[in-house]
Parts: structure tokens; C-alpha cells; sequence
């Protein structure tokens, strides 16, 4: 196909006129400094030209007179679609134009028309806000959860309760009440006064947790700072829901009920705890590379600042565990905590495939020899003070001597 068969007929807007020339701007703009006594000019340069059709163009026939005003209306709308016949379709808006007529050319109008490139009002879309949507089901998973717990209070007779034997039974659920919800503890501070709590008090001690929701709130923002830290905290928390999930085997139809009861409430209360600091890591934007890599002794002085971009495959490993702990409680929930439950678990798993897609993955480093940790940070990542991640990531004993083969480092 030579050049004549991809040359397309010109028109705006559906109306169709010819092209004598057409005129495009291409290259960057920019200004030129010439400086006294100076032989070496300097441009700067200030981007690209911006694409300015100028097209010579024209009507003729015998009914080119209906022609131009057609052509008239379509210029007055302002903007539209230009076929241009050598750089094809796009959306433009008109310039300053100029109409010629003579006599001497009957039959003939010419144009001289102007184009500048358009582009199309961008409307707003709404997206879902995921850390938002799994807050909401962590504040109704902590009602359901304390509903569920006075519930079952309620057709305990405490009578039958034997304190001895619940607080040998809960001996584990409230080490884990010490170490991860520690709020509690200013209330209960002897395991015997939580045991007496649940059996003669027990909706005081529901009131107790659902109060903490606030206090859950602050704790998340306590946690270490960064993905990695997050992550940390989050795994501790899941090694707490698996160890609340059941109390030990006692004695008594009512006693175990009420056991089974407090361990189940424990556990939901960590499942929010774990969905409020998961909502704390944001979906990350797109990092930078850096365009230039400073010297050692650059970075010294004025050390490089990098966006912290969460891993893929961390968030990936967290989303496996997180599902697995979360089946503990439902595999025993009555089907209105079920759905409670469910619901939490989608939109954690929801939020954390938001987060991961704003991530990096890891790759594998191969060197000749072993290296210290800071060179190695520094040749993938033009910055020696990402140093300690390289070691975290590798799990070294010593940051003066890496591994030659299967360095793991992220891939931005």
C-alpha cells in the first residue's frame, strides 16, 4: 500500500473538506541562554510542543456555497473530532480560523483553519474505599460477638458454675488477655477477679470489651511504623487467635459453656484488633525511581527519602495465615456470627488484594562474592541506607557478609 491509499479524507466534526498543507508542530519547546564572553550556548528545554494543526484547506463545486456554512456550523461548536488525512483521528478544538472568497475563484472558499488538541472532560468515579468497608464490619463483628457471648451467658445457670475449675480452664485465654489486650487487664488484674467477673457479672465483662473498641483504635497506631511493622504486629496477633481459640477440657455442662463463651469473645476481640491494623496500611502509590545515584559520601550528609512500598509477597503470605485463623472461629459460629465473621473475612482479604497491588515483589540476587549488606543495598537500590531491610529480608547473622547466591531484595 503505497502513501495515497492511507491518506484519509478530511473532515470535522462529519463535515468533509480537502487539504492543500498541513502544518504540525513536533520537538520540544524551550529557551535558548547565550551568555556574554561564552562560547557554549545553553538550551533549556520545556517539554514537548504541544500538537497545533494548522491546515490549509478548501470547499469547491457548484455547491460549495452549502458546503462552507455547513462547515461554518460545525466550526462554531468549538471543539469535535478531526479526521486529519495524514495523522488520522482525534479530538480537537477549534482556533482562530480565516475564510477567503474572491471573484475571481468562483466556486472555490478557502480556509486556513487552526486545531488545538482536546481532551475530553474526565468524570469522577466513584471507587471503594476498602479500608473503610473493613473497619465498618470490624465495629459490627464486635457487636456480634458481644451479643453472642451474653447470650450464652444468659442460659448458663451460675449456680453450676465451678470457679475453680473455670480458672484452670482459662488459664491460657487470660495470658493472652495480658499480652494483647492489655487495656483489660487495669480492670481485671488477678485472673481470679476475671473468673468471678464472667460468672456473676457477666454483662459488665461484655460491656468491658466492647468498650475496648476505642482502645483497639489508639492501639494500631502504636504499632511499628511501616508495612513490615504492621505485618509483624498483625502475625503476633494471629498466634494469640490461634492459641484463645478453645480452653482446656473441665468438668461440668455449664462450667465449659461459660469457658467456651469467654475464649470465643477473647478470639473475636483480636479477629477487629487484626482488621483495625490492617486498615492502617495504605494502598501505596506508585514509587520513583530515582533519576541519578548519589555517591556514598552524598547520602552520608543528606540520606536518600524513598516512599515505602509494601511486598507482594508478604501481604500474599499474611492474606494465607490471616484466612486460616479466621476458619478457627468459623468453623463454630451460629449462623447470624457466621455471617458476621464472613463478612469481616472478605474484606480483610479485600483490602489486603488493594494493598498488594500497589506493591513490589522480591527478586534474586546472584554476586561473585559475598558482599556486605550496604553495598548490596546500594547497587540495587542507589541508596545505603535501605541497609537494614536488606538484612531483614535475608535473615543474615552478620550484615557484614551476605550470602553470594539467592540475596533476596525487593524489585523497586
Amino acid at each position: 500500500m503505497n502513501w495515497r491509499d492511507r491518506l484519509l479524507p478530511a473532515s470535522f466534526r462529519g463535515v468533509g473538506f480537502w487539504v492543500d498543507q498541513a502544518k504540525t508542530p513536533v520537538g520540544h519547546k524551550g529557551q535558548l541562554h547565550e551568555y556574554p564572553q561564552r562560547d557554549q550556548p545553553f538550551f533549556e528545554g520545556l517539554g514537548q510542543q504541544a500538537k497545533i494543526h494548522d491546515l490549509t484547506a478548501f470547499i469547491v463545486g457548484a455547491d460549495c456555497l452549502e458546503q462552507r456554512d455547513k462547515l461554518l456550523k460545525a466550526l462554531e461548536q468549538g471543539s469535535g473530532e478531526l479526521v486529519h488525512p495524514w495523522l488520522g483521528r482525534m479530538q480537537v478544538k477549534v482556533g482562530e480560523c480565516d475564510m477567503t472568497q474572491t471573484r475571481q475563484d468562483g466556486g472555490l472558499v478557502t480556509f486556513a483553519l487552526k486545531f488545538y488538541p482536546d481532551q475530553p472532560l474526565q468524570f469522577p468515579t466513584a471507587t471503594v474505599s476498602t479500608q473503610k468497608v473493613l473497619l465498618l464490619s470490624a465495629d459490627t463483628l464486635l457487636g456480634s460477638a458481644v451479643a453472642r457471648f451474653e447470650e450464652v451467658m444468659i442460659r448458663i445457670q451460675a449456680a453450676r458454675i465451678g470457679i475453680n475449675n473455670l480458672r484452670n480452664s482459662l488459664t491460657e485465654v487470660y495470658d493472652v488477655i495480658k499480652e494483647q489486650l492489655k487495656p483489660l487487664i487495669e480492670e481485671y488484674r488477678q485472673i481470679t477477679a476475671l473468673v468471678k467477673a464472667v460468672k456473676e457479672l457477666p454483662k459488665e465483662v461484655a460491656a468491658e470489651f466492647k468498650g475496648l473498641l476505642g482502645d483497639i483504635k489508639s492501639l494500631k497506631d502504636s504499632a511499628k511504623e511501616g508495612y513490615r511493622g504492621v505485618i509483624a504486629d498483625v502475625s503476633q496477633q494471629l498466634e494469640a487467635i490461634r492459641k484463645a481459640d478453645a480452653p482446656k477440657l473441665t468438668t461440668g455442662k455449664d462450667t465449659t459453656a461459660a469457658a467456651q463463651a469467654m475464649a470465643d469473645l477473647v478470639q473475636d476481640t483480636l479477629l477487629v484488633k487484626v482488621a483495625q491494623w490492617v486498615a492502617s496500611m495504605p494502598v501505596a502509590s506508585t514509587p520513583v525511581k530515582l533519576t541519578s545515584q548519589p555517591s556514598l559520601d552524598h547520602q552520608t550528609l543528606q540520606p536518600v527519602t524513598r516512599q515505602e512500598v509494601p511486598v507482594t509477597e508478604d501481604l500474599q503470605l499474611l492474606q494465607k495465615e490471616l484466612n486460616e485463623a479466621i476458619q478457627l472461629a468459623l468453623n463454630k459460629a451460629s449462623p447470624a456470627h457466621y455471617q458476621a465473621i464472613n463478612d469481616l473475612k472478605q474484606n480483610l482479604n479485600a483490602h489486603l488484594k488493594a494493598v498488594a497491588s500497589s506493591g513490589v515483589r522480591l527478586v534474586s540476587k546472584s554476586f561473585q562474592e559475598s558482599l556486605p549488606a550496604v553495598v548490596v543495598a546500594y547497587r540495587q537500590f542507589a541508596d545505603a541506607t535501605r541497609v537494614t531491610e536488606v538484612t531483614q529480608r535475608n535473615g543474615v547473622a552478620h550484615p557484614g557478609f551476605l550470602p553470594p547466591n539467592d540475596v533476596k531484595v525487593s524489585g523497586k
